[in-house]
């Protein structure tokens, strides 16, 4: 469930400044430290785009696990290959923080310093230098610490639309949530 929250704030994103995030890439590092100050650290890249009514991102977790994760508007689907399994859900509840974001993003392409926003009763801390998402830092409803930090991030890129293609391979077992 961390995946979602992290990853709507991304889709969020993309609908928050017609004119700054219509699509982002970006290679991250998500640290999460337990409440029990257990750490593990993941790693991969993530592209999103916005085209009008529509949002996709792919997440392509690579250590320590692989795990890729579409978010097409609602619907999740989420490939574990080394479990052979594709998992669908879709989120119901996506916070509406365009208005928070806007301005969040207005603010720090002059001050580039970390915006709060509040989604859900959690806390995100938002950094950005010359306004591009930097770093995320927020703690989780079970008391993680999550510290998602970006790099390599481009904006306003051309993403194929073909890279949202979703393909589950047929050995593949499916659960639907």
């Amino acid at each position: 469930m961390r995946f979602f929250a992290f990853l709507s704030i991304f889709i969020l994103f993309l609908n928050a400044n017609e004119n700054t995030f219509k699509s982002i890439s970006s290679d991250f590092t998500q640290i999460i430290k337990s409440a029990e100050n257990d750490t593990i650290k993941y790693s991969g890249n993530f592209r999103a785009m916005n085209e009008g009514d529509n949002n996709f991102a792919l997440w392509n977790y690579k250590t320590p696990i692989t795990k890729i994760i579409y978010f097409i508007n609602n619907d999740v689907i989420i490939l574990e290959p080394d479990l052979e399994q594709a998992v669908m859900t879709t989120i119901n509840e996506m916070p509406d923080i365009s208005r928070i974001l806007n301005e969040a993003s207005a603010a720090n392409k002059q001050t580039n310093k970390a915006v709060t926003v509040n989604i859900s009763e959690v806390d995100y801390a938002i950094s950005f230098k010359n306004g591009t998402p930097v770093k995320i830092a927020y703690t989780d409803t079970l008391d993680n610490k999550i510290e998602i930090l970006l790099q390599n991030t481009l904006l306003n890129v051309n993403i194929d639309k073909l890279t949202f293609r979703i393909n589950i391979p047929s050995s593949y077992d499916t659960v639907r949530y």
